[in-house]
């Protein structure tokens, strides 16, 4: 937990830092973007080689639906009582905190259920992927539901 208080401090002192993209960074951001897009579609599908390929081993997720903290295989076991789609309220904002370690941010609005249950509605959406072998992969997925 203190490290994800710690990574949330430094992505609010590493964006309140950067005035504008680099012209290199913009592939970067370009890459990171795709795999989040990829693992939300993933889900979608409900496709289990895709989503183990674009999370680490180590990943933790955590939402207002799920019981608590989720690894990778807590996620698998439960994808059957998963209904997942979003669209997007704001565009996705993607701050680099390191060479390999990128925090992306956004608004969304969830569709579908978990458990029979609705997703919220309106939701704020951080996750946190890192390079790892010459590909993102995420490693932090969280979820907080916003007032509709």
């Amino acid at each position: 937990m203190k490290r994800l208080v710690v990574l949330i401090a430094l992505a609010v002192l590493a964006s309140a830092s950067v005035g504008s993209v680099r012209a290199d960074d913009a592939g970067t951001i370009a890459s990171v973007n795709a795999s989040s897009n990829a693992l939300d579609a993933a889900f979608g599908a409900q496709d289990v080689d895709a989503i183990k390929a674009l999370m680490t081993a180590d990943h933790i997720t955590v939402t207002p639906y799920y019981d608590g903290p989720q690894t990778v295989d807590d996620q698998i076991a439960s994808l059957a009582e998963l209904d997942f789609g979003q669209t997007f309220v704001t565009a996705p904002t993607v701050v680099l905190l390191s060479p390999d370690v990128a925090l992306r941010t956004f608004v969304a609005d969830l569709k579908g259920s978990f458990k029979g249950e609705p997703l919220p509605a309106r939701v704020f959406v951080n996750e946190t992927l890192v390079l790892r072998d010459g590909k993102w992969i995420e490693r932090l997925y969280q979820v907080t539901a916003l007032k509709p």
